[in-house]
């Protein structure tokens, strides 16, 4: 169906004379609007809104190259279909990347032995498997296929009476997608108010069959053309509408959803509304050493280096990444206006010694003279 940069039934509109500059009110305040929906971004001056109720099923399919926002969108839906729409979410970790970021919103893993009792007793709240232990990849698709099983058994005794169910997978449902039980979740789901989240960073990894299984796909910044021309052929995305999606900033997003009539839209999320978690900001110096400072402060000591865009920018480098490169860091600040005796002064202010300041502007400076090179 023809793609149509538009509001619709998948999308709730806020009372715009309400919110007439969307990014600078409270969370809590704009999510007001959105009846039984989240919000989740603006959509040149308009408000998206994420409604479940109002799409065709309830699965998720995010996408999009590392450092774009894609792990920081899945963590605030995370958070947000918790706290917001009593969501119970089962969050299944290959690698245990997801660990810390449990613990900051205070939950606790679960053991294998434990799902069966947690799922039965458990309404809301995210219930975290830690894989990470299990060994080689067989023993942990294992764990996870029985994991599913227990889901599916326990959907189908429930019927959907103990509300909502979010299965995140992240990138290794690409492990699982042999087994029936995904097809299970994503056939069935709907019925039971059970959905699937799953992630990858190469759209041409996905299968037709899963990709047009979710009715909402999230999609960042992209280069792979391969996956590019599956997606545009398999949505019928026209030319300019794929050169945006290559040239998105952090952060910002193309998102395709059905809704329940079966009528699909395409919007372009300018910013991604998250919920911010994390309570240091790590800075990567020397090699691979991390440097910790309390958020807060950091934001304080950058906030005057920088307009609202870059910081925007940074933040989502670090939660997409779980650290910022100091070079990383310098350069940005040195590209939009800092002269160099400021932010070697905000560096010493951070705590950071003056032979890693050094060494981060060698680096940017390297890296920004074969960027140079390379055009040339």
């Amino acid at each position: 169906m023809k793609s149509e940069m538009c509001i619709s039934n998948a999308l709730v509109a806020a009372d715009l004379i309400r919110f007439p500059d969307l990014h600078t009110q409270e969370l809590k305040w704009v999510e007001g609007g959105a009846k039984e929906g989240i919000f989740v971004g603006r959509m040149h001056m308009l408000p998206c809104f994420f409604d479940f109720d109002m799409l065709i099923n309830p699965h998720i399919f995010v996408c999009g190259v590392t450092g774009s926002g894609k792990t920081y969108l899945m963590r605030s839906l995370m958070v947000k279909f918790t706290l917001m729409l009593r969501c119970l979410v089962l969050l299944i970790d290959f690698t245990g990347e997801y660990k810390e970021f449990v613990q900051l919103v205070g939950e606790r893993e679960a053991s294998l032995e434990e799902i069966e009792h947690v799922l039965e007793n458990r309404k809301t709240g995210i219930i975290y498997i830690n894989l990470k232990e299990k060994g080689n990849e067989r023993n942990k698709v294992n764990a996870a296929s029985s994991v599913l099983g227990v889901v599916i058994e326990r959907m189908r005794i429930s019927e959907g009476t103990d509300g909502r169910v979010l299965i995140v997978l992240d990138e290794a449902w690409k492990l699982l997608k042999e087994n029936s039980a995904l097809e299970t979740i994503l056939r069935e789901g709907r019925k039971y108010r059970h959905g699937l989240l799953f992630s990858s960073q190469l759209i041409e990894d996905m299968d037709l069959g899963m990709l047009s299984n979710a009715a909402s796909i999230f999609i960042f910044r992209l280069q792979n053309k391969q996956g590019l021309n599956k997606l545009a052929s398999n949505y019928g995305l026209k030319e300019e509408e794929v050169e945006t999606i290559q040239n998105l900033n952090v952060g910002s997003c193309m998102l395709i959803q059905t809704n329940s009539y079966s009528k699909r839209g395409l919007y372009l999320i300018e910013r991604v509304q998250g919920v911010d978690v994390e309570k240091v900001f790590k800075i990567t110096i020397g090699d691979g050493m991390e440097f910790d400072i309390e958020r807060n402060r950091f934001e304080e000591v950058i906030a005057g280096l920088c307009g609202k865009e870059t910081m925007h920018t940074i933040m989502r480098i670090s939660e997409e990444k779980g650290a910022v490169k100091i070079s990383v860091l310098i350069r940005l600040l040195v590209d939009t206006g800092s002269s160099r005796r400021d932010v070697l002064a905000a560096m010493r202010k951070i705590g950071i010694s003056d032979s890693d300041i050094a060494d981060g502007f060698a680096v940017a400076v390297s890296n920004r003279t074969n960027e140079a090179e390379r055009h040339e």
